[in-house]
């Protein structure tokens, strides 16, 4: 008789733990880079408005135009360079196809359906999501100009 190696214990919790931990990440990333995304563009029609306002009523004042049209040049540098706009589409975009995986692994639907292979499963799926985010990632970072 042919003896068989035991099955290694799995700890039912782990899987879950690194699905919960990707979706928390990606959550406060993507809320992160929303508030970020719209405090620049706030910051950016604001101090832009001003120039032609303070134009108007400082004409001879250039020195604080200059320094409202280099705040205006300073924040959108950063958002050329920091990308929170598009931060928060990957990363709720990421934060969403886990919750799916989720979703399908708490109410045992395919592919969670079979318990001796859902929490592997689960951890290939949740990797592969986090894969595509990161590939995503390196695309945008290397369309960056070359200093």
């Amino acid at each position: 008789m042919e003896e068989t190696p035991e099955a290694l214990p799995v700890d039912h919790g782990y899987a879950m733990s690194i699905a919960n931990s990707s979706y928390s990440w990606y959550q406060i990333a993507a809320i992160r880079s929303r508030r970020m995304y719209r405090v620049s563009e706030t910051a950016i029609i604001i101090v832009s408005s001003a120039i032609p306002a303070t134009a108007a009523v400082a004409p001879h004042n250039t020195i604080t135009l200059a320094i409202l049209g280099a705040i205006v040049v300073i924040l959108s540098g950063l958002r050329a360079v920091f990308h929170w706009h598009d931060n928060y589409l990957r990363f709720s975009g990421a934060r969403e196809a886990v919750e799916a995986e989720r979703r399908l692994y708490n109410t045992g639907a395919e592919p969670y359906d079979d318990h001796t292979t859902r929490d592997q499963s689960l951890v290939v799926a949740i990797s592969r999501i986090e894969q595509v985010e990161m590939g995503n990632w390196l695309k945008i970072a290397a369309q960056r100009p070359k200093p």
